[in-house]
C-alpha cells in the first residue's frame, strides 16, 4: 500500500478547497491484484436412493439416472465424507467408508429404518473458506468492499443449508464474514455483514458479503496478507454439480468483487472465476509383507545373555566345537523381524531330535545315553520346552538355550535369562533370587522326537499386539556341557525358527 503517496496527495489539496473538490474526485476503475481462492474446491454431493436398499445393509446404492438429481455419481465422495440421508427435513447421519464404484457407497452405522426408500435425499456438505484479495484502484472515503457469490433466486432453498446444483447454498447459519484490521486514518473496519440472496445483477441473484469501514481510503492498498489482511469468508456449503457436469472437468462460478462509496454507488469492480472440481482419489496397494533374518554372533563379540560368546556362530551354523566337562560353551544367533502385519507376529522353535552322534536318533530325553547330548533339566530338574529352569551347575549335562530383548518394541521374549521369579532357585527352594545376577536362566528347545511327549513348536518372542514390527530383534543364547562319559565323535541336530504374521 502506498500510503505516503496518499498523504502527500491531501498535503498539496490542503492549499484550497476547489482544488479538493476537483482532485479527490473518484473514477471507476478495475480492481487490481484479484484472487478468489477455495480452501475446499470439492463439489458438495445432492443425490437419491435407488430402489433396493435394505435396512441392516453397510453400502447404498444411488440413483445413477443421467440429469435425474444433482449428484448422480459417487465419484463427488470420498471415504470419511459425513452423509445425510433420509426423507424431507430429517437426515440421520452415515461416514463414507468406502467408494465402490458408481453406484455402490459403503458407510458406516449400517443403514437404520426409514433411511432405505427410494428417492430418500442422499446429502454430504462441503465447505471452508473463501479467500478474497485485492489491491484498490482509488481511494474511496466511508467505503465499503462487497463479494458477489452465485445463489438461487429463491431465497429460501438458497439458505436452507441443503447443496444447490450450480449455487452455493448461504447455509441456514450465516457465514462468517472476516475484515481485514484497521489502518488508521485510512481504514476503520466495522464487523463484516452477510446477506443471503441480496443482490440482482441482470437475471443473477448472489449472496452478499459486506466489510464496510470510515476512513479516508488510499490508492493502490493491497489486501493481500502483506500490507494488509485479506478478506475471507467461511462456511459457505459448495455447489452441487451443474446439469451436464462432466467429472473431471471443474464447474466455474463468476464471484464479483465490488469498492462502494458512502452512497454504495459502485466505483471499482472486478469480476472472477473459481472452479468447483472432484477430489482425485490415489489408490496403492502394499504387500503383505515378512522379514526374518538370522545373524552369527562372533567369539567374544558382545555380552548376549551376560556373558561373551566362546564360539562364533554363522545365520546357517551354530559351531560348539570341543565341548568341556567341566565348563559350558557358550554361543549366540540375532533373529531380526520386520512385518507390517497390523495384528502382529510370533516367531516359534523346535529341534528336530536332540544332539546325536552322527545325527542318530536319540529317543526319548535319556541322560545316560552316551551316543546323545541331551537336552538339560536344569540345576532342580523341572527344566522343559515350556517351564524356565536355573542352569549354574556345570554338573547339570546337556543342551539349552536363553533369550536376550535387544529390541522388540512390542513383546518381550516368551523368558528371558535374568527373569527373577520365573526359574527356581536352587538354595532358596522357591523363587529365583540369585538369577539376575549369574544370568542363568534357561530353557530347552521342543523336540520334534520325542513321541512319548507330543511337542509342538514354541513361541519364543512376538508381537501379540495391534501394530506393525521395525526390526525386533532378540539373541538366542546357546549353551552346552558334557558328561566324562560322552562318546567321542561328531554331534548334531537341526532347530527351525518360524516367523508367521497376522495381516
Amino acid at each position: 500500500m502506498q500510503i505516503w503517496r496518499r498523504a502527500l496527495v491531501l498535503g498539496v489539496l490542503a492549499v484550497g478547497f476547489s482544488a479538493v473538490s476537483l482532485l479527490n474526485k473518484t473514477k471507476s476503475a478495475s480492481l487490481t491484484s484479484v484472487s478468489v481462492t477455495l480452501s475446499n474446491s470439492r463439489p458438495s454431493f445432492n443425490g437419491r436412493l435407488a430402489a433396493g436398499n435394505t435396512v441392516g445393509t453397510s453400502n447404498i446404492t444411488i440413483d445413477t439416472t443421467e440429469g435425474a438429481y444433482p449428484s448422480t455419481d459417487s465419484a463427488q465422495l470420498v471415504q470419511g465424507d459425513s452423509l445425510g440421508i433420509g426423507g424431507t427435513g430429517t437426515f440421520n447421519i452415515y461416514t463414507v467408508t468406502d467408494v465402490v464404484s458408481t453406484s455402490v457407497i459403503n458407510v458406516t452405522p449400517v443403514l437404520l429404518t426409514g433411511d432405505t426408500e427410494e428417492g430418500d435425499v442422499v446429502m454430504s456438505t462441503q465447505s471452508g473458506s473463501l479467500t478474497v484479495r485485492l489491491a484498490t484502484a482509488n481511494a474511496v472515503a466511508n467505503g465499503r468492499f462487497r463479494i458477489l457469490v452465485p445463489a438461487l433466486a429463491d431465497n429460501t432453498n438458497a439458505s436452507d443449508g441443503i447443496p444447490d446444483a450450480g449455487y452455493f447454498d448461504f447455509s441456514a447459519t450465516p457465514p462468517t464474514v472476516t475484515c481485514p484490521t484497521d489502518i488508521p486514518s485510512y481504514y476503520d473496519f466495522v464487523a463484516g455483514t452477510a446477506t443471503a440472496s441480496a443482490i440482482t445483477i441482470g437475471a443473477n441473484q448472489y449472496h452478499s458479503f459486506e466489510c464496510a469501514y470510515s476512513g479516508v481510503g488510499a490508492i493502490d492498498t493491497d489486501f493481500d496478507g502483506t500490507e494488509a489482511d485479506y478478506m475471507t469468508i467461511s462456511s459457505l456449503i459448495n455447489p452441487a454439480p451443474k446439469s451436464g457436469h462432466l467429472n473431471g472437468t471443474a464447474d466455474t462460478y463468476k464471484v464479483i468483487i465490488q469498492h462502494l462509496d458512502s452512497s454504495l454507488a459502485t466505483n471499482d469492480t472486478t469480476s472472477i472465476s473459481i472452479g468447483v472440481i472432484e477430489a482425485v482419489k490415489v489408490t496403492a496397494t502394499v504387500e503383505p509383507q515378512i522379514s526374518f533374518k538370522i545373524t552369527g554372533v562372533g567369539e567374544g563379540v558382545g555380552s548376549p545373555c551376560g556373558n561373551a560368546p566362546t564360539i562364533t556362530t554363522t545365520a546357517t551354523t551354530v559351531p560348539l566345537g570341543s565341548l568341556s566337562i567341566s565348563g559350558f560353551t557358550l554361543g549366540a544367533q540375532n533373529l531380526a523381524v520386520s512385518t507390517n502385519a497390523v495384528n502382529g507376529y510370533i516367531v516359534t522353535a523346535i529341534e528336530n531330535d536332540q544332539l546325536g552322534l552322527n545325527g542318530a536318533e536319540c529317543t526319548g530325553n535319556d541322560p545316560t545315553n552316551t551316543s546323545c547330548i541331551p537336552d538339560s533339566v536344569g540345576d532342580t530338574g523341572v527344566m522343559t520346552h515350556a517351564v524356565s529352569d536355573e542352569w549354574s551347575l556345570t554338573t547339570v549335562k546337556g543342551f539349552g538355550y536363553s533369550m536376550d530383548d535387544e529390541n522388540v518394541t512390542n513383546a518381550l521374549p516368551a523368558f528371558e535369562y535374568s527373569n527373577s521369579g520365573t526359574c527356581t532357585d536352587t538354595t532358596a527352594g522357591g523363587t529365583c533370587t540369585a538369577c539376575d545376577a549369574s544370568n542363568t536362566c534357561f530353557r530347552h528347545f521342543a523336540d520334534d522326537e520325542d513321541t512319548g511327549d507330543v511337542q509342538t513348536p514354541v513361541r519364543i518372542f512376538g508381537s501379540d499386539g495391534d501394530t506393525v514390527a521395525d526390526n525386533d530383534n532378540v539373541f538366542v543364547c546357546y549353551r552346552a556341557v558334557i558328561s566324562a562319559t560322552q562318546a567321542a565323535g561328531n554331534y548334531e541336530n537341526y532347530l527351525t525358527y518360524t516367523a508367521t504374521a497376522t495381516f
